[in-house]
């Protein structure tokens, strides 16, 4: 875990199939292991068609199964699109998501950034996600448990 961890090799973990067709679940599982060593972490489903199941479930589980706080469900959530295969560069300067990079670090409206993000799919995206969580945190504020 240590060298997944250094390397930033992320693994992707579909909850629902792991409990479901392995038994995995709770503390048995190893998410909260992979976390705890700093190895960058996903979630998947397998095929919906067949398991019946969605990512707003993984994220569920997550929380109820897991207990993952919000910052980790947003580190996930960030993570999956920072190791997706999408062209372009990523919008931030690491994967730890301390800083973007500097097209749209410091204005973000500049034609500067809107022509960075309108190169880069993959940091148009990400751009989109912050977008989204930035909305979902002023609408809850103080409640968001961390």
């Amino acid at each position: 875990m240590k060298i997944m961890a250094t390397r930033r090799v992320a693994v992707e973990i579909c909850l629902t199939s792991n409990d479901v067709i392995l038994g995995v679940r709770g503390r048995q599982h190893p998410l909260r292991l992979y976390l705890e060593h700093g190895v960058p972490v996903t979630l998947a489903t397998d095929d919906p068609g067949v398991s019946r199941d969605d990512m707003t479930n993984q994220f569920v589980r997550a929380v109820e199964d897991q207990g993952l706080r919000y910052a980790q469900l947003k580190q996930i959530a960030r993570n999956s699109l920072e190791y997706a295969f999408v062209e372009g560069e990523s919008l931030w300067t690491n994967r730890r998501f301390v800083a973007m990079k500097a097209a749209c670090a410091t204005e973000p409206k500049s034609e500067r950034c809107s022509s960075f993000l309108a190169k880069n799919t993959k940091a148009r995206l990400q751009w989109r996600l912050e977008e989204r969580l930035r909305a979902f945190e002023a609408s809850y504020g103080d409640s968001l448990p961390r």
